[in-house]
């Protein structure tokens, strides 16, 4: 199953980096995955599985960096 790359702007490097925390402490943020979930619908994919923590972007403004599976095939 093919994976779409999502960015979401953090609203700054603190929050960012208590979130990656969070996330490498096997942990998730239930509101910023979904968001993200939304991202993938509204860019016309269908999610299929949950969204999957990449990391952060180096630069600045900081990004979320997420891959989330999506379906492909048009089934009728």
């Amino acid at each position: 199953m093919p994976n779409i790359a999502i960015e979401i702007e953090a609203t700054d490097r603190i929050e960012a980096d208590r979130i990656l925390a969070l996330y490498q402490r096997g942990k998730r943020h239930i509101e910023l995955e979904a968001e993200v979930t939304n991202e993938v619908w509204s860019r016309g994919w269908t999610p299929v599985g949950r969204p999957v923590f990449i990391g952060l972007s180096h630069g600045a403004p900081v990004f979320y960096r997420f891959e989330v599976p999506v379906e492909t095939s048009l089934g009728r």
